[in-house]
């Protein structure tokens, strides 16, 4: 084994919708980024005790500081089910930022796991692995819906519902998303407690989880149907909702703002809020480059994507 070296790549996500209510057993539907990745590589560590190398940090993998605990708690899993004692060096190459809805977290819990059990030949069975990622986004978020692990790892679009759990959706809507970086930390964890804190003393506000419920189901409805229209008008409700729990900064309003009048046919955050990203639902590739021009004195970076 001292010479053996596993790399396994794995990419990010966007939540289309469905964000914060799907915590509730609510519908959601996210897509794969295929050109957001990490690698995630294995082998024997250089030095007596296991090392963790990222572009943030360098040093003892069970050190790292507290961001990383869902991480640790993969490494120790894994090297538990392996009865491993030897100590491994993980590195992880590629670059999806942080606390902004893309599903970082997810991404590494996944390539950890993935690699792991091919470093150490278990052959662990796919939900065992998706448990163990699942279980890591806990630990990351406080509440996870299993949403992020299950899209970081199709090659479709997801439809997700905690009950029935993840199904893919190969057909395309026939229409273009804008992803565009606030730059702006989000922190999911502070934002579903935001929401669930406002949910548990006020009635009306649980009626808007089930109105972002109805929408989410809609929007599979429709997508089968390429309505690209209505699913843009659904977005720009769901973005109404969103803002009024609190989880919408200034930045993601001005985002939207420029991005409806220069032809979007929806817009809104995506992820946790309180930063993040924010998503542009447009016709065509030349409208959603468009947006991207007007709108990037107010993003740090965007992405667009054929859906």
């Amino acid at each position: 084994m001292n010479n053996k070296k596993i790399s396994i790549t794995t990419h990010g996500k966007v939540i289309l919708i469905g964000e914060h209510s799907v915590v509730y057993g609510k519908d959601a539907l996210a897509l794969p980024i295929k050109g957001l990745n990490i690698i995630t590589t294995i082998e024997k560590s250089p030095t007596a005790e296991s090392i963790m190398i990222t572009n943030h940090y360098q040093g003892p993998y069970l050190q790292s500081p507290s961001e990383y605990d869902g991480l640790k708690y993969v490494f120790n899993t894994l090297n538990s089910l392996a009865k491993n004692s030897e100590p491994l060096q993980v590195t992880y190459t590629g670059e999806i930022p942080m606390e902004r809805g893309l599903g970082s977290s997810a991404v590494v819990a996944l390539g950890t796991t993935k690699a792991l059990n091919n470093y150490f030949n278990l052959m662990l069975p796919e939900e065992k692995i998706m448990e163990i990622t699942n279980h890591a986004e806990m630990i990351n978020h406080g509440k996870a819906s299993g949403l992020d692990a299950a899209t970081v790892n199709s090659d479709y679009v997801v439809f997700f519902n905690k009950k029935i759990g993840p199904h893919p959706i190969s057909k395309k809507l026939g229409a273009t998303l804008l992803i565009m970086d606030t730059g702006e930390l989000g922190n999911t964890k502070r934002a579903v407690k935001l929401v669930r804190d406002k949910i548990e003393s006020n009635p009306n506000e649980a009626k808007k989880i089930e109105r972002l419920g109805v929408l989410a189901t809609k929007t599979k409805d429709l997508w089968g149907k390429q309505d690209v229209s209505a699913i843009g008008q659904i977005f720009n409700e769901a973005e109404e909702i969103l803002a009024s729990f609190g989880i919408a900064t200034k930045r993601i309003e001005e985002i939207s703002k420029i991005a409806q009048v220069n032809g979007a046919l929806g817009t809104k955050l995506s992820g946790g809020g309180l930063g993040g990203i924010v998503i542009a639902l447009c016709n065509d590739k030349y409208t959603a480059e468009k947006i991207a021009q007007k709108a990037k004195d107010n993003f740090s970076n965007y992405w667009i994507e054929e859906i």
